[in-house]
């Protein structure tokens, strides 16, 4: 005896053209590739979408055309008097008389997957005012008998939803609001569950299939805080070197070297953002979360602006380059048996207190040749004079690239698929670094500045510190955006 499988919720998302239809089922499905047009007639055939977590489908929409002739359709079905109990029976009847025939297509079409046990989601727009000759269409699908929901599209004023609602209220068991072009994860977890209270039969799976959706929700955050880490680890020791024939040809090289170096950190941001969009299933094929844009452009990952909203603030950066300071003097004065009356400490301080105020200007790296260039030009002067730039010495830099992460995560959590522009930028953010206590930012400045000091082989122990602490932060991100 083989064991009967569980049931695949279906749902037939019908209405008018251009309500909203193809755009509340890109959104429900995560998939940009539904036809989302302006014009008349996008949908005229029915398709069918299977939403799968593991290879596992939870269950399927499907975009059915809309009505072409719904009065006539409806006259032709209450020519013969039925009882209630065997209206579905007319409808097939309906369906299968115009058969092969030019005669009510977008009908025979749309009717056909409910009759065969889909849930039917009816689509309006609560932008446009209700009109009577909606009654017909909603007469035909209760005529189906198929459990139904309504739902209000809502995607400018929303003036006529009141209007609406009374009247979806008459011929629905579930009238619902929803903008496809702006709907978080938790609305459309919402909508899943409502679905449930359609067919009985449909619980468990539905209720399966949003905590898969759960799951993979949580391991899709995992995925960005690795590759913010991983962003952060090759900003924090991407370096270049350049040998010279000696030291007169530095002034020449300079420039030349720093840009290239910037420009490679501005390349490693990028792919990461566009790797966190790949993460929530957006198609990509000629975007880029930035474009080549001018140095001082407000969008650059260098400029003051930037800086300025996405750093550190001044007397957050000055306390903690502070702390810093004091806690290496601290270190002194305890080796001394603190014989030196927390000199160290004093000391320390001031020096954290110097660099802070060094870094919050320090936006560009230098091409140098000190140490390493010294040490090269002794021991091998004949085969060149030694130039490099890197890692990237500012404290607030790793701070920067953190809060840019943060922002371009927020957006696109925030990209609706049924939406083709990415959401402008939001200040979320940098208030969540704001929001990190003294300590927790501390330890984050430690760890950003052992990577930058052992750029050249990173121990295994501070990338795991780095991917944890990302975590953690990535996590508190996401439930701040849902409490708010």
């Amino acid at each position: 005896m083989t064991k009967r499988s569980v049931e695949i919720p279906r749902f037939a998302v019908v209405g008018r053209v251009n309500k909203g239809k193809s755009s509340i089922i890109a959104s429900l499905i995560e998939n940009d590739a539904v036809k989302i047009s302006p014009r008349p007639g996008t949908t005229t055939e029915c398709v069918r979408y299977d939403v799968e977590v593991d290879d596992r489908v939870l269950f399927s929409v499907i975009d059915t055309p809309g009505f072409e002739d719904a009065p006539r359709a409806l006259h032709w079905i209450k020519q013969r008097e039925v009882t209630a109990a065997d209206r579905v029976q007319r409808v097939r009847e309906f369906v299968d008389a115009f058969e092969g025939s030019e005669d009510f297509v977008e009908e025979r079409r749309l009717l056909r997957p409910i009759l065969d046990g889909a849930a039917i989601l009816y689509v309006v727009n609560g932008d446009e005012p209700y009109r009577k000759n909606y009654e017909t269409e909603m007469e035909v699908l209760r005529y189906t008998g198929q459990p139904a929901m309504a739902l209000i599209n809502r995607s400018g004023s929303g003036e006529y939803i009141e209007d609406w609602r009374r009247a979806l209220n008459q011929y629905f068991k579930l009238v619902r609001l929803f903008d496809a072009h702006a709907v978080t994860w938790e609305e459309r977890r919402k909508l899943l569950e409502a679905f449930a209270t359609l067919q009985p039969s449909w619980e468990r799976p539905i209720v399966e299939g949003v905590d898969a959706l759960r799951v993979q929700e949580e391991h899709r955050r995992y995925q960005v805080s690795n590759i913010i880490s991983d962003m952060m680890l090759d900003a924090l020791t991407l370096h270049l070197s350049v040998v010279l024939p000696d030291e007169h040809a530095l002034p020449h090289e300079r420039s030349r070297l720093e840009r290239e170096f910037h420009d490679k950190l501005r390349l490693i941001e990028r792919k990461a953002h566009r790797k966190i969009a790949e993460v929530y299933l957006h198609r990509l094929d000629d975007w880029s979360p930035e474009t080549e844009i001018e140095l001082e452009s407000h969008d650059d990952l260098f400029a003051k602006e930037t800086w300025d909203v996405m750093g550190l603030p001044p007397k957050t950066l000055l306390t903690l380059t502070t702390l810093t300071g004091a806690a290496a003097g601290g270190a002194v004065d305890a080796a001394v048996g603190f014989a030196s009356v927390f000199a160290g400490t004093v000391l320390g301080g001031l020096g954290g207190l110097g660099v802070g105020i060094y870094e919050l200007t320090r936006r560009f790296a230098s091409a140098s040749n000190m140490t390493e260039q010294a040490v090269s030009a002794m021991r091998n002067h004949k085969d060149g004079y030694r130039v490099r730039v890197g890692p990237h010495p500012s404290l607030n830099f790793p701070f920067v690239l953190l809060s840019r992460a943060l922002d371009h995560f927020d957006r696109i959590q925030a990209w609706a698929h049924a939406k083709k522009e990415l959401p402008e930028p939001t200040e979320h953010g940098p208030k969540v670094l704001d929001q990190l206590d003294t300590s927790t930012r501390r330890r984050l400045s430690k760890t950003f500045s052992k990577i930058q000091k052992k750029y050249r082989d990173v121990p295994r122990d501070t990338r795991r510190e780095l991917r944890a602490r990302v975590h953690d932060i990535v996590v508190k991100n996401a439930k701040s955006l849902r409490v708010g």
